[in-house]
Order: structure tokens, then C-alpha cells, then sequence
């Protein structure tokens, strides 16, 4: 499933980064070393890296994370140079340049700044640079926050059309429960079902100064794969783990793809935060659900919330039960004038099982 791999997402935690004295030198210069060799085989590489508030931690010699979202946000405008500053110098050495590109969820909602932020990944890969990509911290608030880089770097690999996502991490893949504390802590080779898994893990316990423990991984996993990119979770400090994966050899967890999702689909799914709530009579859930239809206003028995025309809604039948999600052709307002198609069926995704 491997060997035909081209685009590659590179996730790495800012556990991994740590060092006693601040951003860990050697963890870079082995990552930078790896990376050039897929780059100098042909691949394209795009990494989503985790570090820079622990690298204004480091940089103000505190020994706490930050209490508030302003406190967070000051440290990674502190420490997002020191780290770009680390990864440069370390590339440098390989005779390749890095590009720092920061997103936040805004920029993958919409569809324009979707497609912008794929156009822009493209034409780096044209200059043989390799782009490192984290949130925007700096700008950041709870409406246009993705909230972590494991769910940032599955959208990372939905936008540049990666081939393979690989996410490291302190442990050596997913276990069915914390590998620190139990001895008999069994590795998950494969996951091929989500709601299996989760009878058998317990995906309890943060990290330090990580933002999310092993949930987060498997969410972001569960995600990409359903987009069809194979997803591995694997040991950072496996001596040459990125190589080694891609020749093959079984290391850590993989994610097996799934039917690929459309994308606007997925950014209905995943990325689009609902704003309002539609209720619909059991003649719109049979047309919707069964017929494939669009959602039209007269199926419309109560409306929630405050949304404008190209908001992302939630669709409910009349006894609560979530039916779907889609993108509203209308004002919340409206509703009751509105004489037409309110979701149309291309904008409209059904939640059975998911």
C-alpha cells in the first residue's frame, strides 16, 4: 500500500521536541535528516509541528504551561521564532529551505481559502521547499480554533492531498491502554474500526505540555483515513522510523484508509462548525435520507440558532435524533418565507454511523 506513496505529512508533537534546555537539537537534526532523504527520492513532504509555546516556555525559563488563552498565544508569537529559527538551521545543513505557514480553522472552512491554502502548499513543493506548517496561535480564538496539530495535520494532508500521514509520538503506537503505566500494555497493530477500538482503549491522560493525549491522534487518524490517506502512529524516537515505514516495515499503528470522502464533504464533516439547528417532519427525513433529495423549507418544523447563507447547520428529525449536516442556502430569517431548496442535496451530508 506503500510503494506507490508520493505526498507525505509529517506530524511531530511538541513532546518530541522537548529538550532539558529548550527545543531538542538532535530530535530536529534526526527529523531534518530524514526528511531530505524522502525529498532528495522525490517525495514531496510536508511537515505540521508542535513546539512553539513550549519554545517560549523554554525561552522565559518557565516551568508551567500557560493559564490563559492570551498567556498561550503570547508565548507562541515568542517562541515561533526561536523554533523556525531551529528547523532552519537544520535543513539548512541539507541544503533545503523551509517556509513556516500558519492556519487557522477559518482557513479551511471556506472553500476559497481551502483551495488557497492547496495552491500555496503546490507551489512550494515547485520550489523544493519544505513547508512547516503549525496553527496560528498568535490570532487564534475559540471560533477559528482547530484546537490541536493531530487534527490539524489530518486537515494538513486532506488540503495537500498526501498520500500518507504519519504522526509521532512519545509512545510507539496506540495501545489498548497506557504503556507508562502497565506492563501488559498490548500494541494495536492495525485499526480498521473506530467504534471497536474504543471498547477495547483507554485513551485517558495529556501529555505535559501536549494539548491532547492519544484520543486526539486516533480522532485526527479516524479522519484522514476516511478521506482515504493511510494514517501510521509510530515512536519519534525510533532511530530512522520515517524511513524505515516507507520501506515497508511494520512500525507502530496503521490506520487503514477507508472509501475516500469528497471534499467538500469532509469540510461539511470536520471542518465547518454548525451554527443553527434545523427540525424536520418524518416526509423530510424519508426524502433526505431514503430518496437522496434536498431539504426544502416546507419539511422545516423549527429552526435554532442565528446563521447567515453558506453556514454549516445541523438537520434533526422532530424527536431529536441528528439526521445530518449541510450548508444552508438561506437566513435563519428567512425559514418561514423561504419558498425554495434550503439544502440542496450536493451540500447535504447524512449521518448514519458517524
Amino acid at each position: 500500500m506503500l510503494s506507490n506513496v508520493k505526498r507525505i505529512v509529517v506530524k511531530v508533537g511538541s513532546q518530541l521536541l522537548s529538550g532539558d534546555e529548550g527545543i531538542n537539537r538532535n530530535f530536529i537534526k534526526e527529523l531534518a535528516k530524514q526528511i531530505s532523504i524522502l525529498i532528495e527520492n522525490g517525495k514531496e513532504v510536508v511537515l505540521v509541528s508542535s513546539g512553539a509555546v513550549l519554545a517560549g516556555i523554554k525561552a522565559l525559563k518557565l516551568n508551567r504551561k500557560p493559564f490563559s488563552l492570551q498567556e498561550k498565544q503570547a508565548l507562541s508569537a515568542i517562541g515561533q521564532p526561536y523554533l523556525m529559527a531551529e528547523y532552519r538551521e537544520a535543513f539548512k545543513s541539507h541544503g533545503i529551505e523551509i517556509a513556516q505557514v500558519l492556519l487557522t480553522a477559518e482557513d479551511l472552512r471556506s472553500k476559497e481559502r481551502f483551495i488557497n491554502a492547496k495552491n500555496t502548499l503546490n507551489a512550494l513543493m515547485k520550489f523544493g521547499a519544505l513547508p512547516i506548517v503549525n496553527e496560528n496561535d498568535t490570532v487564534s480564538v475559540e471560533e477559528i480554533k482547530i484546537g490541536d496539530n493531530d487534527n490539524l495535520s489530518a486537515h494538513v494532508s486532506v488540503v495537500f492531498e498526501a498520500d500518507l500521514l504519519i504522526m509521532l509520538t512519545i509512545t510507539n503506537g496506540l495501545y489498548d491502554k497506557d504503556p507508562n503505566k502497565y506492563s501488559n500494555a498490548k500494541l494495536i497493530p492495525i485499526v480498521e474500526n473506530l467504534e471497536e477500538l474504543k471498547k477495547i482503549c483507554d485513551f485517558s491522560g495529556k501529555t505535559n505540555f501536549g494539548t491532547g493525549g492519544m484520543w486526539t491522534k486516533v480522532e485526527a487518524a479516524a479522519k484522514a483515513s476516511k478521506k482515504g490517506i493511510p494514517v501510521i502512529i509510530a515512536g519519534g524516537k525510533e532511530k530512522d522510523v520515517i524511513l524505515r515505514i516507507l520501506k515497508g516495515e511494520k512500525i507502530g499503528t496503521f490506520f487503514m484508509p477507508a472509501k475516500k470522502l469528497k471534499a467538500k464533504t469532509y469540510r461539511i464533516l470536520y471542518l465547518m462548525k454548525p451554527t443553527g439547528k434545523l427540525y424536520i417532519d418524518e416526509g423530510a427525513v424519508k426524502a433526505i435520507v431514503e430518496n437522496g433529495k434536498s431539504l426544502l423549507s416546507r419539511g422545516i418544523k423549527k429552526v435554532e440558532g442565528s446563521f447567515r447563507k453558506g453556514d454549516a447547520i445541523e438537520i434533526f428529525d422532530t424527536y431529536g435524533n441528528l439526521i445530518g449536516k449541510g450548508i444552508v442556502r438561506c437566513n435563519s430569517d428567512e425559514i418561514g418565507s423561504f419558498r425554495k431548496t434550503c439544502v440542496h442535496r450536493d451540500d447535504l451530508v447524512i449521518l448514519k454511523e458517524n
